[in-house]
């Protein structure tokens, strides 16, 4: 059973933000649905994150071109950042929307206003130590080289099960980690293998009948001359 429902986080100036502001009336409203959408895949490590369009229009419902719009409006007013990969885009949304630092509210000296817990559960990504794992650096590294996301679900089934579920538990990209796992699930439910052509030619070759009878008349001489050279040997004994 689960601890807790998956949800998405969100700093509470997020409603009241001067970039949001900026953003045309029209387009204000399913900009903001898509800057939370984007919220639920984000690595709140480095604020990147790779959905696809089609996948962002089942969610909020909207058209491809809307989308599309609302995107670029906020690149325009500074609240993410977008890179062609090769079959989606690669979202890096700005540090000021991510809620990646937890808060002790069990402090009786903290101030738990809204204003103030606005204000602490932001991280300044400049000042902090991003930990470098082996998931991170192989997914920045596929990234980095144009690569999309089935790229990196593909190398991450590669690693062992037990890496992947660790990094979930320390939530290190859980996200591609949980595809990994069930990609490695369905490999294990009789998806064929490639077999190398080498061992396919020896197992053809031992299983032709006439090659298991050349091997069989080969030992049978085999041990007709053992037989005949014990033979001679005993006779020039005698």
């Amino acid at each position: 059973m689960q601890k807790y429902l998956p949800h998405i986080r969100i700093p509470f100036k997020l409603f009241d933000d001067e970039r949001i502001r900026k953003i045309p009336e029209e387009y204000r409203s399913s900009s903001l649905l898509i800057l939370i959408s984007l919220l639920k895949f984000v690595n709140t490590q480095n604020g990147q994150c790779y959905p696809r369009q089609s996948t962002i229009s089942s969610m909020v419902c909207l058209h491809r071109s809307t989308i599309y719009r609302c995107t670029e409006l906020l690149q325009e007013v500074g609240i993410l950042k977008t890179k062609r990969l090769k079959s989606t885009l690669l979202y890096t949304i700005h540090s000021d929307y991510l809620v990646n630092k937890k808060y002790n509210v069990s402090s009786r000296n903290s101030n738990v206003s809204l204003k103030d817990m606005s204000c602490r559960m932001m991280t300044d990504i400049s000042k902090t130590t991003i930990k470098e794992t082996i998931i991170s650096n192989l997914v920045k590294e596929i990234v980095d080289t144009g690569g999309d996301k089935e790229l990196i679900i593909d190398k991450l089934s590669t690693l062992p099960r037990n890496t992947l579920t660790k990094a979930i538990q320390e939530k290190d990209n859980p996200y591609y980690c949980n595809l990994a796992l069930s990609k490695q699930d369905e490999k294990g439910k009789g998806v064929l293998v490639d077999i190398p052509k080498n061992i396919i030619n020896e197992i053809r070759k031992k299983s032709h009948f006439g090659y298991q009878q050349k091997v069989s008349k080969t030992k049978r001489d085999h041990d007709r001359k053992i037989k005949s050279k014990d033979l001679l040997r005993g006779n020039s004994k005698d």
